[in-house]
């Protein structure tokens, strides 16, 4: 028996691989993702501190999955266990990292440990399907449209999407920014396949706008602007339309719908 546990051991301990990158190492690990991507953590230090990270990886797209906040589902089971496994973040270089920090050197193997479940759990819970797949569809086929057309209007250089743009604000991402003169003009998508799918993204892009006005940021915002979609008879619903008008009396709010989009031009640039 004691023959089998150290063979066991063995192929387990050679499981794992180290890549330097100068003074960070990445920590090849043998956790896979439901997608079969081996997941990496990163040990560097900060002064008296030992720092893991997912090296900006969930957000920028490295483990090949979408992990949208917008789904109101799916952003639970994510902050839940962001929560559970005692997660920090940061922004940098246009991306979130994830991470956990510790003095104590005999503590980093936990810290490797529940990063790398965490980045696991996350990752694998993204190819889970929450929404009904009539409103997966829609959604993307409006957000794809949107974005293109707002690249018609706006060059590569000036223009990010799903974009976050202050730490302080959270995991909150907009569905397009445009940058013009250290001044930004924010954009949120707002579709739904039916009536309640539709009211929760209009009161999600409302609250995310309500979160700026009340950050420091703020004086950044050049327009914060609503593009709703009206490419289905939805918007015209009774229950649709008292939420419009909340859109339409917040001050320095612009809300267009789609078939309006042609004076985009005029306020994205």
């Amino acid at each position: 028996m004691n023959s089998i546990i150290n063979d066991i051991i063995a192929s387990y301990n050679s499981l794992w691989k180290i890549k330097m990158h100068g003074n960070t190492v990445e920590i090849i690990t043998p956790v896979a993702t439901t997608n079969n991507i081996f997941v990496s953590v990163f040990l560097t230090r900060r002064g008296e501190d030992f720092i893991v990270t997912d090296g900006g990886w969930i957000d920028s797209g490295v483990y090949e999955c979408k992990t949208g906040i917008e789904d109101p589902y799916y952003q639970k089971l994510f902050l839940y266990y962001m929560d559970d496994y005692e997660i920090q973040y940061i922004e940098a270089k246009s991306y979130i990292y994830y991470y956990k920090k510790i003095s104590n050197p005999k503590l980093v193997p936990n810290l490797v440990y529940d990063l790398s479940s965490f980045i696991n759990a996350v990752v694998s819970a993204s190819f889970i399907s929450f929404e009904e797949k009539k409103e997966r569809e829609h959604t993307y086929r409006f957000r794809r449209n949107a974005t293109n057309y707002m690249k018609t209007l706006v060059e590569d250089k000036h223009l990010k999407t799903n974009c976050s743009i202050h730490e302080g604000l959270g995991l909150i991402k907009f569905s397009a920014v445009v940058f013009r003169k250290n001044r930004m003009t924010l954009v949120n998508y707002v579709t739904g396949s039916n009536e309640s799918y539709f009211v929760m993204s209009l009161g999600r892009s409302n609250l995310n706008y309500d979160m700026v006005e009340k950050h420091s940021i703020n004086n950044l915002v050049e327009r914060k602007i609503t593009l709703m979609d009206d490419t289905t008879k939805i918007i015209n619903s009774p229950r649709i339309v008292p939420y419009l008008g909340v859109v339409s009396s917040k001050e320095g709010r612009i809300s267009l719908k789609w078939g309006e989009k042609e004076h985009l031009k005029e306020l994205v640039e």
